[in-house]
Formats: C-alpha cells, sequence, structure tokens
C-alpha cells in the first residue's frame, strides 16, 4: 500500500517441560509470562526486524537448532516441546498528514505442539518426565476448548499451563484459528487417532472474531520507532567516522621518520672568549 509503511518481526519460542524458552537467545531461558492491555507477553523475549522471507525462513531454521527434541520407540527425532514463532506487523499511514494517527497492529502465531506420549512408548527417566509435561498441557488445551464451546461455562482454566494462557488472546475471541491436527494409519495408535480427532471436532465449534488492534497515541509507534532507529544508527556512524580518523592520525604520527640531528655550523670566536 502507497500510503502505509509496515514493520515486520518475528519470535521464536519453546514451552519445554512448563519453562519458556527464547529459541532465538540461547541464553533467554525460563523467561516469565506477563499481561497487559493488549493481552499476555513473555517478558524479554527476542524479537528480530525481517527484510525478506528468505530471512524469515532463516531465522526459523537457527531457532530449530536450540529446540528440545529426544528419541523414543516411536521416533528417532521426537519433539519434546511446543514451539510458537509469532509474526508481528506494525503499520502506520505515512505522508503530511500522518501525525497522530494509529498504528494498526497484527500478529500471526505458527503453534507446532509436540505429539501426545502414549505409555506403549515405554519411556523412562528424562523421556518419562517430558512426556508427562507434554501430556499435562495438551489436556489442559482439551479441558479449554471444551470450556469455550460450552456456553454455560464461568471459568477458563488458561492459567493451567502456559501454552493456554500464551494462547489465551487468541482463543478467547480477538482472532481467527485454524488448526490441523495429524493422525497416523498404524492401529496400534488407533487409541489416540480418536482421541485426536475428539479433539477436532471440539475445536471447530468455538465461535471467534477478529478484532483490530491499533495503538493509540501514548504507546510505542512505527513512525517513532523508526526515527529513533535511525538517529541511533547515524549517531553510531558519525562515532566510527571519528575514532576512524583519530586512529588514522596516530598511525601517521607514530610512523613518521625522526629527522636526524646535524650539528650547526662552528661559532667564530673572539680573542679570549671561552668555548
Amino acid at each position: 500500500t502507497p500510503n502505509r509503511e509496515f514493520l515486520l518481526r518475528v519470535s521464536y519460542l519453546e514451552i519445554y517441560n512448563e519453562v519458556v524458552n527464547d529459541l532465538l537467545n540461547p541464553a533467554g531461558q525460563n523467561l516469565r509470562i506477563r499481561e497487559d492491555s493488549q493481552g499476555t507477553f513473555v517478558e524479554g523475549v527476542k524479537e528480530e526486524v525481517v527484510l525478506s522471507p528468505a530471512h524469515a525462513l532463516s531465522l526459523i531454521a537457527a531457532g530449530e537448532e536450540h529446540r528440545h527434541v529426544g528419541s523414543t520407540n516411536f521416533n528417532l527425532l521426537s519433539s519434546r516441546s511446543h514451539t510458537i514463532f509469532t509474526l508481528t506487523i506494525e503499520s502506520s499511514p505515512c505522508g503530511e498528514n500522518s501525525a497522530g494517527e494509529a498504528v494498526n497492529l497484527s500478529q500471526l502465531h505458527l503453534i507446532d505442539l509436540a505429539g501426545s506420549e502414549s505409555s506403549k512408548a515405554e519411556t523412562t527417566g528424562v523421556r518419562r518426565k517430558e512426556g508427562s509435561y507434554i501430556n499435562k498441557s495438551l489436556l489442559t488445551l482439551g479441558t479449554v476448548i471444551s470450556k469455550l464451546t460450552d456456553g454455560r461455562a464461568t471459568h477458563i482454566p488458561y492459567r493451567d499451563s502456559k501454552l493456554t494462557r500464551l494462547l489465551q488472546s487468541s482463543l478467547s475471541g480477538h482472532g481467527r484459528v485454524s488448526l490441523i491436527c495429524t493422525v497416523t494409519p498404524s492401529s496400534s495408535s488407533s487409541e489416540e487417532t480418536h482421541n485426536t480427532l475428539k479433539f477436532a471436532h471440539r475445536a471447530k465449534h468455538i465461535e471467534i472474531l477478529a478484532a483490530q488492534n491499533k495503538l493509540e497515541d501514548g504507546q510505542v509507534k512505527l513512525q517513532s520507532r523508526l526515527e529513533e532507529e535511525e538517529d541511533a544508527k547515524s549517531a553510531l556512524l558519525s562515532r566510527i567516522q571519528r575514532l576512524t580518523k583519530l586512529i588514522l592520525v596516530s598511525s601517521k604520527a607514530s610512523q613518521s621518520p625522526r629527522v636526524p640531528h646535524r650539528p650547526g655550523p662552528r661559532r667564530r670566536h673572539s680573542f679570549g672568549e671561552e668555548e
């Protein structure tokens, strides 16, 4: 759109054993979930500004390197965590008459849920603990969806798991949701397949409507953010140029050849004058 400007940034999180980790920043472990007027958010999560589709895909690949995976009896590379890849788009009008206009904010959450863990997997130790957390969070998600489809429910247990708490804004009527459920044709997993189909059947009865989100005056705006970034870049570039000049001047001074000392012409002395 010629009359609007856009900023796209992404984040990539995992929920492992009910702990929220930042897949784009290995140092960002055990992050806290907070709430504000816009909904729930993860405090301290790293967001990368994206300039192209290839850039976004490279960030996904980089995040996958840090995701928890493990081997089970059914899968050599089993996902041991849920992941949420979020794309945030801010758009604002540009031009002379754009001052004071609100910024539109849109988010797309791409969520990969770890598969439910069957007792047939015969996991032990760490794998059993991981499976327990996975099943508990999926059970809570199923409960939340059941409550949402039941018009008589007065309390929705979003806070019973990190997964449902992060999905609260999406499931509570502020967006649109598309759910893809996968099953296996193997007869040995018929119980899991049946449970997945029941889950999908309940989920399709959730009624939600997307709402337009705007950042009003007093909140962070796209234009001011871009201007601040440009000012910071300009200041940094100027500092680099000044330091470069100082280094060059210092280097020339240290490399200049020394002029050898040459004695001047011998002075004539008058009679009786000492040398």
